[in-house]
């Protein structure tokens, strides 16, 4: 899991129902060029091993959020830092935490 990215505020278009895990990617990417100005050849170059919703059923009007697993841990920091120095953004990123991982106050859970 420490190679998970949770990204929330990425438009999700659940009229008709889950997306694939294909369309999900790319809006992923277009994501992240846009928003965090990442290049695109760079944004293209990230190896990710899995992209997906949070897993619940897709309700008009609200927007899950995106899990990405990045395959090389130098990926998933570039855009970590990348999305920190983004500003006057309505999104978030952040790691995901599981029981036994530290948390971010360094304790962990039971």
């Amino acid at each position: 899991m420490r190679n998970n990215l949770i990204f929330s505020g990425i438009p999700e278009h659940n009229s008709t129902g889950s997306e694939t895990q294909a369309v999900t990617e790319r809006k992923l990417r277009d994501f992240l060029h846009e928003k965090t100005k990442i290049a695109r050849e760079t944004v293209e170059a990230l190896r990710l091993e899995r992209v997906h919703r949070m897993p619940s059923q897709p309700v008009a009007g609200r927007v899950r959020s995106v899990v990405a697993r990045f395959a090389f841990f130098k990926d998933r920091e570039t855009v970590k830092q990348a999305v920190a120095g983004a500003e006057g953004d309505t999104f978030l990123c952040d790691r995901t935490v599981t029981p036994g991982s530290p948390s971010p106050e360094g304790q962990t859970f039971p």
